[in-house]
């Protein structure tokens, strides 16, 4: 363990570099990093543990561009310096069409031992090790290592060194939008509309600088995003389109637009997604019997990949399955109108909250039941004195509703109705005062 690095920095394909920083000789370097990863990593995935021919660590990713920053910033050692190098080199100029690759920080176990193990991850693990094994070791420069004996003792981090860039990229203007973070935003997916808001520009100035800095339109770095939405969609394994959603923070129909405007650029054929399995007449037959010698249905459900309402629909329920009779759906009905919790209908009735929900579900919708619940709402009606106090802790003193509804035993649609009734009693003193003024002016 003694040549085992305490912080390894890797740069996935198509870089493929990896610089080993030991405390002995790159305090500086070992320091910042280090902060760089607790503070600033991705939180999906995360910290996780991965065990390497070299030693055991912890690994993080890291945003390529920003930490590439931090590279040419506070750099000292050799190795960390011809790291970056080489990726710029690679990836330069920057937000330009080519792969970014993944940026990784490895810890090593003894160095953090008093935080808390983090969460084992074996594909991820699997994977940097993978890109670990076909990685180019960037040995340390012997002359910088004959110039500095022992490593320096910085008191105070150097100025930040100046970017090589080209003269036709605008500077920040005063007060205005930073066009760095402006392409930063992009290149990480960001929607126009989310960039201007945050910036405080336009949209056009967005559309200007993307032209200027990737040499494209608008319009083609919609046909990229598309690309990537068709690609997602007709993935193996199968990614959801909810999924799709929420990472590109667009809507259905935008995925579904997206998806067909490729279909029609390529020329295929849109075919839609596999739908839920039907089950053969002999599918039927071998489940039935793999439930009577005893297997789950929830094994069953996940073996054929089919939901519960497809395997009810060919094998039918349980034995000793028994439907809520109307009678207790009635007197569920009835205790949840009258504002009772699942969980105080269930103790009541002497029943499962499941079944409490079942018998709930089929009515809660219905306006009729809507009504009836706005109009017995009060589960502890309150005395005037103390439905004073309560609006007045809400209104006045900044107590929240929870807080104030938990406190008195009553409901949110009491406090609710409370509060409005209290907000119009005073808006009808506010009034009738405005009218004896007039009338007194008048006179």
């Amino acid at each position: 363990m003694a040549e085992t690095a305490d912080l390894v920095v890797h740069i996935a394909d198509p870089a493929g570099v990896t610089a080993e920083i030991f405390r002995t000789n790159d305090e500086a370097d070992l320091s910042n990093l280090l902060n760089e990863a607790l503070l600033h990593y991705i939180r999906d995935p995360g910290w996780f543990e991965v065990n390497t021919p070299k030693g055991h660590f912890y690994a993080c990713q890291l945003v390529t561009y920003p930490f590439l920053s931090v590279l040419s910033k506070y750099a000292y050692s050799s190795q960390v310096k011809i790291l970056a190098e080489r990726v710029r080199k690679i990836i330069y100029p920057y937000y330009s069409d080519t792969v970014v690759p993944d940026a990784w920080i490895l810890i090593n176990r003894d160095l953090v031992t008093p935080l808390r193990r983090p969460t084992v991850n074996l594909w991820l693990a699997r994977k940097l090790n993978n890109s670990l094994n076909k990685s180019v070791f960037i040995e340390p420069d012997a002359e910088a290592e004959n110039k500095h004996d022992a490593p320096p003792v910085i008191s105070a981090l150097p100025a930040p060194a100046v970017k090589d860039t080209p003269p036709s990229r605008p500077k920040k203007r005063k007060g205005g939008p930073d066009p760095e973070k402006v392409m930063a935003r992009v290149t990480l997916g960001w929607r126009v509309r989310d960039i201007c808001e945050e910036q405080k520009c336009s949209e056009g100035y967005v559309y200007n600088l993307i032209k200027s800095r990737k040499g494209m339109s608008a319009m083609a770095l919609r046909w990229k995003q598309w690309e990537l939405i068709s690609a997602m969609y007709h993935a193996d394994p199968k990614i959801t389109v909810d999924e799709i959603e929420k990472t590109f923070g667009i809507t259905r129909a935008a995925v579904y637009y997206a998806v067909r405007k490729i279909a029609e650029r390529d020329g295929k054929a849109l075919t839609p997604r596999e739908r839920e399995k039907k089950l053969t007449p002999g599918d039927a037959q071998n489940i039935q019997k793999k439930l009577e010698d005893g297997a789950l249905r929830k094994d069953i459900l996940a073996e054929y990949g089919i939901t519960a309402e497809t395997l009810i629909k060919h094998i039918g329920t349980r034995e000793d399955y028994r439907p809520v009779p109307e009678e207790l759906k009635e007197q569920v009905i009835r205790l949840r109108v009258q504002g009772k919790t699942l969980q105080q209908t269930a103790d009541i009735l002497g029943v499962t909250v499941s079944t409490v929900k079942d018998a709930w579900k089929e009515k809660k919708h219905s306006p009729d039941i809507q009504e009836k619940r706005v109009k017995y709402d009060n589960r502890n009606p309150l005395s005037k004195r103390d439905r004073d106090q309560a609006v007045n802790a809400v209104l006045i003193d900044g107590h929240t509703r929870k807080q104030i509804y938990t406190q008195y035993g009553i409901n949110a649609l009491t406090l609710r109705r409370y509060i409005r009734e209290a907000q119009k009693r005073e808006l009808k003193a506010l009034q009738e005062k405005d009218d004896n003024s007039k009338d007194s002016d008048n006179n």
